[in-house]
């Protein structure tokens, strides 16, 4: 019975240890496909401005029961982060109706939890296995970066040649003519053969529906991947800009701005008027009690109007990006009366995470407590990689708009733990001395008289 009731009074000691820790946000994400196995989404400035601490470790990634997953952060240019050229998309053959070329009939869907089609119906209420299907609906509502084309993958060994006219929406009802015809086409002779899988599509279409435009059979179809734009995929530089103010400390006249986010700032650069001209220097520090470090400069900035304007290049930092809240900007001539803008430069990190435990996830951060788990996470997308293909890489998720949950208040440290084996360790010390000194007084008191 006693130890019953000590394992009842353990228990909420036990469930404290194992809740998880409190998050400021959280960010739900969208996945680009359901079975990529890993995917990558970048980091933007509101996920930068929550977090608590400069290396970020209190920002993760959760599954629906609020269980971390394997996630890991990493630089854009490294590669386990780089972005996924081509990506697979779900497809559907579309009722027998929907296959004759001049037929003006839509389409509806059925959504599933995530906002993907998951069945296609004639306005009729026909299922899509009435008859052979020969046109088909590709699925491309998942996708947010710019798409190239469509690539196609079907059963080989067949000569065939089937057109299509090539159709878009954005929400199943009203369709536009993308392309009037299209061919694709598999034609072998000995040693030569003639293959075109692909069809170049519009960026920003959520549906794209294929009409057969002749009588050739259904295309054996096992796999559509969207090509994404190559260009496009290279993550441009990000600028925050600050608002400072004029100080004097020991003598030494600056601006003075606090940055709101942990950035991992890499350029520098002023906005200034025309015709503003000044040779600076960039220090940071992350306390206001922490000696200043040198980051850029010093460096002419300028702006000259004209029929020709032109500006002086941002400044690459001397040293590694710098995730420091403060920044001072010196002058080696007198500070001009208008308060520069300062405009810090940085390319968003990636977090990449494995597709375990319940979708859908969400990406969290802002915690005082929280501390994301160390896992080898180049060697687990190597691992993928080798099943999956040389090229393959983890496909994009999107970040939906923040949600709050402890707010503020999970950035606030919990108090010290007190260090009950230290105490313990004392008390038994002073125990000990007490034992001794009341023994010894013991044996004086029961001396007997010389």
């Amino acid at each position: 019975m006693k130890k019953f009731l000590m394992l009842l009074g353990l228990l909420p000691l036990m469930a404290a240890a194992q809740a998880p820790a409190p998050y400021a946000k959280r960010w739900p994400l969208v996945l680009s496909g359901e079975q990529a196995g890993a995917y990558r989404v970048v980091l933007d400035h509101e996920v930068y401005a929550t977090t608590a601490w400069p290396d970020l470790r209190d920002v993760d990634v959760l599954d629906a029961h609020g269980r971390p997953v394997a996630a890991a952060l990493f630089g854009p240019e490294q590669p386990t982060a780089l972005p996924a050229r081509r990506i697979v998309v779900p497809w559907f053959p579309l009722p027998a109706s929907m296959q004759d070329a001049g037929t003006s009939s839509r389409v509806s869907a059925q959504f599933g939890e995530n906002g993907r089609i998951v069945r296609i119906e004639a306005d009729t209420g026909a299922a899509t296995g009435a008859g052979p299907s020969r046109a088909f609906l590709v699925d491309l509502s998942g996708i947010r970066d710019r798409a190239e084309a469509l690539e196609f993958t079907w059963d080989t060994g067949t000569p065939r040649e089937a057109s299509y006219r090539v159709e878009g929406s954005h929400d199943l009802q009203a369709w536009d003519v993308v392309q009037d015809r299209v061919t694709l086409v598999e034609l072998q002779r000995g040693a030569q053969r003639l293959l075109r899988d692909d069809v170049p599509i519009q960026s920003g279409l959520r549906y794209v529906r294929f009409v057969p435009l002749d009588a050739s059979p259904a295309l054996p179809i096992r796999e559509v991947r969207v090509r994404l734009d190559a260009v496009h995929l290279q993550q441009a530089v990000q600028w925050s800009e600050l608002q400072g103010k004029r100080v004097s400390e020991q003598g030494v006249d600056a601006f003075t701005y606090e940055n709101t986010g942990r950035h991992p700032v890499a350029f520098a650069d002023l906005a200034m008027d025309d015709y503003a001209v000044g040779e600076w220097t960039l220090e940071s520090r992350d306390a206001t009690d922490a000696p200043w470090r040198l980051r850029a400069g010093p460096w002419v900035a300028y702006r000259v109007g004209g029929d020709r304007p032109s500006a002086s290049p941002a400044q690459p930092l001397a040293s590694e990006p710098a995730r420091d809240r403060y920044w001072r900007l010196r002058n080696r001539s007198a500070l001009p009366d208008q308060v520069p803008t300062l405009r810090l430069g940085y390319r968003p990190e990636v977090m990449v995470f494995l597709a375990q435990g319940t979708p859908p996830y969400a990406l969290v951060a802002g915690s005082a407590s929280a501390r994301r788990a160390v896992v080898p996470m180049p060697a687990l997308v190597d691992a993928l990689r080798r099943d999956r293909g040389e090229d393959w890489q983890p496909a994009p998720a999107y970040l939906s708009p923040a949600s709050a949950l402890a707010g503020d208040a999970a950035l606030i440290a919990p108090p010290t733990p007190r260090d009950w084996k230290s105490w313990l360790l004392w008390g038994l010390l002073v125990l000990g001395a007490a034992l001794v000194a009341a023994f010894a007084f013991s044996l004086l008191r029961s001396r007997p008289p010389a």
